[in-house]
């Protein structure tokens, strides 16, 4: 008997035990599977809050405008843009953002349009170089076969002559000419006399002319800056120089046969150098002259595009070249 209480107490006892153990199942934590390649801790949701997250607002001093910078111009990107030109010289941009093309070879103005379509402008020239537009639309050319400038009327589409120069010395004619069309003066064509070694401003109607320097012996391209100082090459003395306000001429650089020159708004200035066939800058934080393209054909024309890249004329492979700096 006591055998028999001993036995029904230890069941009872197990009883209650397996009672307790269902009824508390639910308060045990519940483990989950983690997929492979995640990690094991699961990061607790953030709670919305009452305060609104903050908007950064515009600062007050704008970001300064970008500039060219050394680095990139020591790497620019070569596109060409059009080939198989007979003699690719000056080069002008137009209003409607189109490149104007002079060719020396076969007498002609060709248009290079955005779309990359060429279309032939004006023919029957002697060795076509520099262009500008007059305000009305036209315009002038330098025929360095006949040392003058002709208009050609871009509505009517009739080439005149414009202004016939001297040549006594037996140095080829006219190369490039610039319009200096600063807002406090009246507007005139600057001409550096080639084979006279001067330059000279003519009205817009070609009726006045007048020296402003001279003592050069072949200056081919011209830039007017914005206080009126004017940038020359001089071809056969290999130089780079300003002439001033004053009449003063400054040499700024010696380079190798430079042929054309520009310069963009915070003043470093671009020249094309048949010499060495080589594009240079010289910077104008320091003055200092360096090369950011090499491996030229005689390069002529040198513009500016809409987007402050360099169009360049490569004749001797016969092609339009743009060199991207930004």
């Amino acid at each position: 008997m006591k055998l028999f209480f001993v036995r029904l107490s230890f069941y009872l006892l197990l009883i209650l035990c397996l009672f307790a153990c269902s009824t508390g199942a639910s308060a045990l934590p519940t483990l989950t599977t983690q997929p492979a390649g995640l990690s094991s801790i699961i990061p607790t949701p953030r709670q919305p809050t009452s305060e609104p997250t903050p908007v950064p607002t515009p600062s007050a001093t704008p970001l300064p405008a970008p500039t060219l910078s050394p680095l990139k111009l020591t790497n620019p990107t070569l596109v060409v843009l059009a080939d198989n030109l007979p003699g690719p010289d000056d080069l002008l941009l137009a209003p409607d953002h189109s490149v104007y093309i002079s060719d020396v070879i076969d007498g002609t103005i060709k248009r290079y349009s955005p779309d990359g379509k060429i279309n032939l402008l004006v023919s029957g020239l002697n060795e076509p170089e520099g262009m500008i537009f007059l305000p009305d639309d036209s315009l002038v050319i330098a025929e360095q076969g006949r040392n003058r400038l002709v208009r050609f009327d871009n509505k009517s589409k009739a080439l005149q002559p414009f202004l016939n120069l001297t040549n006594k010395t037996g140095q080829m004619g006219v190369d490039g000419i610039a319009l200096d069309a600063r807002a406090d003066q009246p507007a005139s064509i600057i001409i550096p006399d080639s084979p006279n070694g001067a330059v000279l401003r003519a009205s817009l109607d070609g009726k006045t002319v007048t020296k402003i320097a001279n003592g050069f012996t072949r200056p081919t391209g011209a830039w007017v800056e914005p206080d009126g100082s004017i940038l020359i090459v001089d071809e056969n003395t290999g130089s780079l120089s300003r002439i001033h306000t004053n009449g003063s001429v400054e040499k700024l650089a010696s380079l190798s046969t430079p042929d054309d020159v520009i310069e963009d708004t915070v003043g470093n200035i671009f020249i094309n150098t048949i010499g060495d066939n080589a594009i240079h800058w010289i910077s104008a934080a320091t003055g200092q002259d360096q090369v950011i393209v090499r491996g030229l054909s005689s390069p002529q024309g040198l513009i500016f595009d809409t987007d402050g890249n360099l169009l360049v004329t490569d004749p001797g492979n016969h092609r339009l070249i743009k060199i991207i700096m930004r």
